[in-house]
């Protein structure tokens, strides 16, 4: 018994992760598991954005983005001085043009809520908020998102999401609900100081056609951010 115990053991630590869940719930929690102690609580990067129409480019653009756990984005269009741009925080998105506040509204980002917080928020909190976007955590399905064997998370037909069976990442999400009908893929990951990052994003439209394409660059895990960034009063001065 001595000798086979530590091989238990180690079996066991392998597949608590590697086992099916029964349903949404318990798929966030192996995610959670899977990534908590190897993920970042902030992310600073620049993205090309590719506008596509009919499968051609329409114009290109560059963004700047911060990015702190849990919920917090910030991203200006173009020249980061223009005071043109968007930020997520408390579960609201604040639109800027030219240095002035726009608009404000209830927005739940499930991008960030499914893609970056679940890696660190506790499991309860990110069910509580997928539930909030509409998903169905009682639904669970098996299937391919881009060529990798997934679960699946809700209705098919209407809101669900996909995660990598083997790295338990995010991958793919769909909602359809008419004219705000979307699917949007985390299409590419690569490693960057140890952690492993969403480099290129792809969005598609109510027909299913290629809209938008993000492409990472200067990546920038763990960087440092000032709280004052995410200050709706801020927007204009904030820099990182």
């Amino acid at each position: 018994m001595k000798n086979i115990l530590p091989v238990l053991i180690l079996f066991c630590l392998i597949t608590s992760c590697s086992q099916r869940p029964r349903d949404g719930y318990e798929l966030i929690e192996q995610m959670y598991e899977a990534h908590k102690s190897n993920w970042y609580e902030t992310l600073c990067f620049s993205q090309e954005v590719l506008h596509y129409r009919n499968d051609t480019v329409t114009a290109t653009e560059i963004w700047h983005e911060a990015y702190k756990s849990p919920g917090n984005l910030i991203i200006k269009f173009n020249d980061p001085d223009n005071g043109t741009g968007i930020l997520f925080i408390n579960d609201s998105i604040f639109s800027y043009r030219d240095g002035t506040l726009e608009s404000v509204r209830y927005y739940l980002h499930d991008l960030v809520v499914l893609g970056l917080d679940i890696n660190t928020v506790l499991p309860e909190t990110t069910a509580e908020r997928a539930l909030k976007c509409n998903y169905d955590l009682n639904r669970l399905a098996e299937g391919q998102c881009m060529g990798r064997d997934a679960w699946i998370v809700g209705d098919t037909l209407s809101t669900c999401f996909w995660v990598d069976k083997s790295s338990h990442l995010f991958l793919k999400m769909r909602r359809r609900s008419g004219e705000n009908s979307r699917e949007v893929e985390f299409a590419r990951y690569d490693t960057v100081n140890g952690y492993p990052v969403a480099t290129e994003i792809r969005f598609y439209d109510n027909e299913g056609a290629l809209s938008m394409i993000e492409k990472y660059f200067n990546i920038t895990p763990d960087c440092e951010l000032s709280p004052a960034i995410f200050s709706p009063s801020e927007f204009n001065n904030a820099k990182w």
